[in-house]
């Protein structure tokens, strides 16, 4: 199988039935495709491909005049391209696999199925897929290259299969997390008409490149020292020849911008006519935590925080995704220009286009010790009004986000009134003591936040009627729900069966209702919005 050329790559046609495309027909044919078929991490992945691909193809665009002419000259360059380096991507190649080693050996083989992470395989749950439990499973080589891609780009640390190249053996623990999946990231990518759109908008310049993706070092408190990183070459141009980490080949793929878009984070080879592979542990990526650039579709943020002498301690992190918190609660800290010091959203917001509206489109699969857990999407449509009212966005998420905080507080004066050993559970719980609060708080939040969730549209009716007459009205309809969600779900968490419950349920209230907000956590953080 040739993955230039044959068809393995889920699409939709604008009358939405789906079918399968090769890479030459999405890059050079792409408004005939209204939008990928897959799921979240695997969205990301073949947009990091295509991207790829048409950097190498257009050899830029290096800055914006080029990348107005990306339309018209993609199509001509990606079938160029493809054609030149066409052998580079057969699935079964003897000598050059696509994005595998082909001297991997090991004493053992595993399941090719170890590459979806919804198949039953290893830790995976059979309670959706009973073909687990057969001895052989057969799946499909265009259904293997979609696996393999979103593997090398998502796949977990911890534990890994043992192989080996040449004389290099890898270890069967202490595994790093592929890049993608690195601190739960959310990916951030504009979504056009058609595929070819999409692929256009989330394409970065050169010139971009250089002035924000940078590594970074620490040398004094809040003062940085950046460092260039090279733009590289796509990694089959120039794929390690050894798993030696001084030479060129493992530098470009592991350390460079081309390089890295397609990573090798593991070492893979398909053992043809079977269901089976050698699949090891790869070469390590650094990430964000380690001083490197951050993803090309992820955002950076400042975290304040504070120890336990109340010092102020701050730092970067990307912005992760988080099961509890919906993304449109973090939607400010994602919809921003990525600074030259590396702080704010994606690339692709360089190429935001603020006089139309376009969709917002975020993806992202969490982690949980060393295993994938929860695959999160949500696609916001943005109009001009909301970019021009961004900051207004921040400030009503935050009220809602001070509603949420107020209705804990109520509620955890209602259980010191009716439970005198609360107070000596907390100090019991030590640094648990946030998750114990967590979960006292659970009921009443989860139902605040359905409830706000299912009208959300009055928030974004709010901003989209901000400097006409409707402005007014809207934003209290949107406040009036938020108060009163906040009172429902304290009713509904807090009994007033009994008369002790009754005083309780009274001196909670109070601390909902009053104008004051609810007392500062010492050990509180919070994030800026760059």
């Amino acid at each position: 199988m040739n993955v230039a050329f044959d068809q393995w790559i889920p699409v939709v046609d604008p009358a939405g039935k789906r079918e399968l495309a090769s890479l030459s027909s999405v890059l050079a044919e792409g408004e005939k495709y209204a939008d990928l078929a897959v799921r979240p991490h695997e969205r990301v992945a073949l947009m990091r491909l295509f991207l790829c691909i048409a950097h190498a193809a257009l050899d830029g665009p290096k800055n914006y005049d080029e990348w107005c002419e990306v339309p018209k000259k993609l199509p001509g360059a990606a079938r160029k391209y493809l054609e030149e380096w066409k052998d580079s991507f057969e699935l079964f190649h003897p000598t050059k696999p696509w994005l595998q080693v082909a001297e991997l050996f090991g004493d053992k083989t595993s399941p090719v199925a170890l590459l979806d992470f919804e198949l039953a395989t290893g830790n995976n749950s059979t309670l959706f897929d009973h073909d687990g439990l057969r001895e052989h499973r057969n799946i499909e080589p265009y259904r293997l290259a979609l696996n393999l891609i979103t593997f090398l780009n998502f796949s977990p640390g911890g534990g890994s299969p043992v192989a080996q190249w040449k004389t290099t053996k890898t270890n069967q623990v202490g595994n790093p997390d592929a890049p993608c999946l690195s601190q739960s990231m959310a990916h951030c990518l504009l979504r056009g008409k058609s595929v070819a759109e999409t692929i256009y908008l989330n394409l970065p310049t050169y010139e971009m490149l250089g002035e924000a993706y940078k590594r970074f070092e620490i040398t004094k408190e809040d003062e940085y020292e950046y460092s260039h990183i090279a733009f590289g070459r796509p990694v089959w141009e120039d794929f390690p020849l050894t798993p030696d980490y001084g030479q060129d080949g493992v530098i470009n793929a592991s350390r460079t911008y081309l390089g890295r878009l397609v990573p090798i984070s593991r070492w893979i080879r398909f053992v043809h006519d079977s269901d089976r592979m050698y699949c090891c542990n790869g070469f390590k990526y650094d990430t964000y935590k380690d001083g490197f650039a951050a993803e090309p579709t992820a955002a950076v943020r400042v975290v304040t925080s504070k120890d336990k002498k109340g010092n102020e301690l701050k730092e970067r992190r990307v912005v992760k995704a988080d099961p509890t918190k919906a993304l449109w609660r973090e939607l400010t800290a994602l919809f921003v220009k990525r600074t030259a010091e590396g702080l704010g959203g994606a690339f692709a917001m360089q190429n935001a286009p603020y006089d139309k509206e376009f969709d917002f489109h975020i993806c992202a699969i969490t982690r949980d010790q060393a295993s994938m857990d929860i695959a999160l999407e949500s696609v916001f449509h943005i109009s001009p009004m909301f970019q021009a009212n961004v900051a207004n966005y921040q400030e009503e998420v935050q009220l809602a986000e001070r509603h949420s905080r107020k209705l804990g507080w109520a509620i955890e004066t209602y259980r010191r009134e009716i439970d005198g050993g609360w107070e000596g559970r907390l100090k019991g719980a030590g640094a648990s003591k946030g998750e114990l609060k967590i979960k006292l708080f659970s009921i009443a939040t989860i139902h605040f936040w359905t409830t706000v969730e299912k009208n959300l549209q009055l928030l974004f009716s709010h901003i989209d009627a901000i400097g006409t007459d409707d402005a007014i009205p809207t934003r209290d309809v949107w406040r009036k729900m938020l108060f009163a969600a906040a009172c429902d779900a304290y009713r509904v968490a807090c009994g007033q069966e009994t008369s002790r419950q009754i005083k309780a349920f009274a001196k909670g209230l109070q601390k909902l209702t009053s104008t004051k907000d609810e007392p500062e956590d010492t050990n509180e953080t919070k994030e800026e919005v760059v």
